[in-house]
């Protein structure tokens, strides 16, 4: 008999439990790791070793029945079986999808999006039927070069069928235009300390404000300054300037020499000649051009908060897409969490 990891189920994905033991066991069953003819548990010791309800793992077992995956043999449990699509030559179809699962898992992975998380995002996007219309997605940025990032950077959680596009908050307050395009999206996404502001534009329930956090290349760029680097700290937006040192100082508490100003500051070029190390907000990139060579440089990026994506964004999208695919006017409830409010 071979034994399951029962922390390999996370409850608190929302993705059922039911449904994540199922394609545990239907990949493991698949792709030989469980090899023919060995017992599962029983119902009830697989239950009690996850905590979850014996009737969950009968279903399960069923499921996997059904899908001639396991035999059921009477009283005595459930048998691992060779899958029956498995022709005279003894190569299994499945196998075409191991290299294809284990590609999408290594490009969650550069994305810094754990499997768990992939499998919510699967999950939900299976809710929407195949060959249907996507969403019409509207994405309010504040720069358009850190916003295409961002679109790629929630694409694993959208469908290919979705379609994105990109406002930048500015363009959205001088265009009926534009502001009409919003209304029309199922789903307009922006950063969730913007969202007041793009409501303030946009007469509509379908905005969600999602939440992002200090990318994991910002992060390790702050933790190998040295202690005794001299950095200065710029903004493009002179009502962020009191977020730049305490943002420095979340991944770089080593560091006390921070003086921090905005990128179109009189003193800028006296600030920068005093430093031995530049930090500046998404949008005071020209600030680079200004640094002189050897001084390290970087921009203080965020990115999506995967958490957000996997407990907000997801289950949002798979509401919308159940509502589109039976014909209902969707009601678009806001969704947020906190974010700090810095430089987008």
């Amino acid at each position: 008999m071979f034994t399951l990891d029962a922390s390999s189920i996370d409850k608190s994905l929302p993705v059922p439990v039911g449904t994540q033991l199922h394609g545990l066991l239907a990949y493991m069953l698949s792709f030989g790791d469980i090899p023919d003819g060995a017992k599962l548990p029983s119902v009830r010791t697989l239950a009690a070793d996850i905590g979850i309800a014996p009737m969950t793992v009968a279903q399960v077992y069923k499921q996997l029945r059904d899908e001639g995956l396991v035999e059921m043999r009477h009283g005595l449990g459930a048998f691992a079986i060779q899958d029956p699509k498995i022709g005279l030559s003894g190569s299994n179809p499945l196998d075409a999808l191991r290299s294809d699962i284990g590609a999408l898992i290594e490009k969650a992975d550069n994305l810094g999006i754990s499997t768990l998380s992939l499998i919510s995002m699967i999950n939900a996007q299976s809710q929407f039927p195949r060959g249907g219309d996507g969403l019409s997605i509207v994405f309010v940025c504040i720069f358009e070069g850190p916003g295409r990032d961002y679109v790629e950077q929630i694409r694993p959680a959208l469908a290919p069928e979705d379609k994105v596009r990109l406002i930048t908050l500015d363009s959205l307050s001088g265009s009926d235009t534009l502001r009409e395009a919003c209304r029309k999206a199922d789903l307009v996404l922006t950063f969730v300390n913007r969202e007041a502001e793009v409501r303030s534009h946009v007469d509509s329930d379908n905005i969600l404000g999602l939440r992002f956090i200090p990318s994991e290349q910002t992060r390790q760029n702050l933790a190998r300054l040295d202690p005794r680097t001299k950095v200065a700290a710029i903004t493009h937006f002179k009502e962020y300037i009191a977020i730049m040192r305490p943002s420095v100082r979340e991944f770089a508490p080593h560091v006390s020499d921070i003086k921090v100003t905005w990128s179109s500051a009189s003193d800028l070029e006296e600030t920068l000649a005093q430093c031995t190390a530049v930090i500046f907000a998404s949008g005071a990139d020209h600030v680079a051009e200004h640094v002189p060579d050897g001084i390290p440089c970087f921009e203080y990026r965020h990115a999506p908060d995967p958490g957000a994506v996997e407990n907000v964004l997801a289950p949002h999208l798979a509401d919308l897409r159940r509502q589109k695919a039976r014909g209902l006017s969707a009601s678009h409830p806001s969704q947020k969490v906190a974010a700090r409010p810095m430089g987008n």
